[in-house]
């Protein structure tokens, strides 16, 4: 690699890599202030499965609210409100011509996270939406907080477990 590319890889997973999960913390940190019943059961999860120790990769299975819990706050305020791609060869959009080289902007991951048609009661706040793995049982594309397809965010594993933890560890 060269120099200019290492630069941007390492760029890339600084501001890709810890604000976007700084963001989904912010958003988190905000919804359990105001449902201190979510943030009872998860100190009661906490309590039960660390005992007073730091919580470790090997506990993830065992935070499941605590997943829940960040899984809902990246559905009501995703870290990345918007997909950006670039036109790789002149083509049609709905009738609307882009020619090779255009930025589109895909903004709807917000609008999609509150579709009624995917989740009850979109604007409220409910962890327990998430229980009994409620992901795979969502149309693709319903809940996309890492986006989607073959441009998925690639650190989006990394990034969950993060947020787990460090809600986890704080907590």
């Amino acid at each position: 690699m060269t120099d200019r590319q290492v630069r941007d890889d390492v760029m890339t997973l600084f501001f890709g890599g810890h604000e976007t999960t700084a963001v989904a913390l912010s958003w988190t940190w905000y919804l359990l202030a105001q449902h201190p019943e979510v943030d009872e059961r998860l100190a009661d999860e906490l309590r039960t499965v660390l005992r007073e120790r730091p919580p470790a990769v090997a506990d993830l299975p065992a935070l499941r609210y605590t997943k829940m819990i960040v899984m809902e706050s990246m559905r009501l305020y995703p870290p990345a409100y918007g997909i950006g791609r670039e036109a790789a060869r002149s083509t049609e959009v709905a009738g609307h011509p882009l020619a090779a080289g255009s930025i589109v902007m895909i903004m709807p991951i917000w609008t999609v996270h509150r579709d009624p048609r995917w989740f009850s009661d979109p604007e409220v706040f409910c962890p327990e939406r998430w229980a009994n793995d409620a992901v795979h049982r969502l149309p693709r594309f319903a809940y996309f907080a890492f986006g989607g397809g073959p441009r998925q965010c690639i650190g989006n594993t990394f990034a969950t477990t993060e947020a787990i933890l460090i809600l986890a560890a704080i907590v």
